[in-house]
């Protein structure tokens, strides 16, 4: 959706400084590829030098940033955060296509479930007995959504999302395709030489806003409820084990795994493929650097990196000793390959 500098300034809360008002913006790019027909934005003063051989329409720059620090052709919108506007400016030039609210010939909806007003439901989707869908949501094709399903309102399921019975979602969650919600967590009793299943009757409860990227699972809680918190975001191919607790506001980086019944605090990041043992604590703003294996509980706002996960300043510390140790080593080799020549001087001296 093509707009006007002016209108996008105007738009933004905002003055702009050079440039052509009536220039239109048909697209968005990055700082060194925008054309006269882009938009772009510099997040930070450091890199104001850029701004020397924009060819942009039109960058968000920060409040402070000097009126002819670019071509006379680029307009600058100077913000107190150029990055949030950018994400603004995102939404609209490229507003999200919302489908009719329809529902499609070839889905299959039980007649005691209830869909809300505005919702659409494309081919293929299976809506299972007493599930209750809220208003202006979109079904994409293939999802199945089993009995007893509670879904907020303004949701999105993409293609081929599975939800299993008795899951609720909140309001304006996102589930990106092939994401499976509920399966059975990974519960067995070692018995008489066999693997005895736990039964998992619990469910999972998901809160507003949340978005799930494709592939991943999170399973029912064995006994009560697998909750993902308020406003948290996962990337694709996570996986989330039976019983687990996680915060508001968590990010959760590709790959990750987290084990039964462990608990992430608020606004905690876990890197890529970083991996939680089962029955851990997480706390509250804690990082956990890729690739960790974290096997004990995490202190609020700490970091850790490694296997097994240390402290971030102990673990760089272990790496620095052992470097010196490799170097050392080298010493030690060549005093080795000495020690016969010194045996032999010390023999004859005696």
């Amino acid at each position: 959706m093509a707009i006007s500098v002016l209108e996008l300034a105007q738009f933004s809360g905002t003055q702009a400084l050079g440039g052509d008002p009536k220039a239109m913006i048909e697209a968005a790019a990055n700082i060194d590829e925008a054309d006269a027909t882009q938009v772009t934005f510099i997040g930070s003063s450091k890199y104001l030098g850029k701004l020397t051989s924009s060819r942009a329409a039109a960058v968000f720059v920060p409040k402070d940033t000097p009126a002819n620090s670019a071509p006379a052709s680029t307009a600058l919108l100077p913000v107190d955060d150029p990055e949030i506007a950018f994400i603004s400016c995102l939404h609209r030039l490229y507003p999200r296509p919302r489908p009719p609210a329809t529902r499609s010939e070839q889905a299959f909806v039980d007649s005691s479930a209830q869909v809300g007003s505005g919702t659409t439901i494309e081919p293929f989707v299976h809506i299972g007995a007493r599930a209750r869908i809220g208003k202006g949501c979109h079904i994409a094709a293939g999802c199945h959504i089993g009995e007893d399903v509670v879904i907020g309102d303004n949701c999105v399921l993409h293609p081929n999302v599975v939800l299993y019975y008795e899951t609720v979602l909140g309001d304006e969650v996102i589930i990106h395709a092939g994401t499976v919600i509920g399966a059975d967590g990974f519960g067995y009793k070692l018995r008489n030489g066999r693997h005895v299943k736990f039964p998992q009757v619990g469910n999972v409860v998901i809160g507003s806003q949340v978005e799930i990227g494709a592939n991943t699972c999170i399973d029912r809680a064995a006994l009560g409820a697998t909750r993902i918190g308020e406003g948290t975001k996962m990337d694709n191919q996570v996986h989330i084990a039976h019983n687990v607790q996680i915060g508001n506001h968590v990010l959760m980086c590709g790959q990750v795994g987290i084990g039964g019944s462990t608990i992430i605090g608020d606004y905690a990041v876990l890197a890529s493929q970083c991996g939680v043992a089962d029955h851990v604590q997480v706390g509250s703003q804690a990082l956990v650097y890729a690739q960790a294996g974290v096997t004990k509980d995490v202190a609020p706002k700490d970091q850790m990196m490694g296997y097994p996960a240390t402290n971030r300043r102990e673990a760089l510390h272990e790496m620095a000793a052992l470097r010196k140790l490799a170097g050392n080593q080298k010493a030690l080799d060549e005093l080795a390959r000495l020690l016969p020549a010194l045996q032999q001087l010390l023999e004859k001296a005696d």
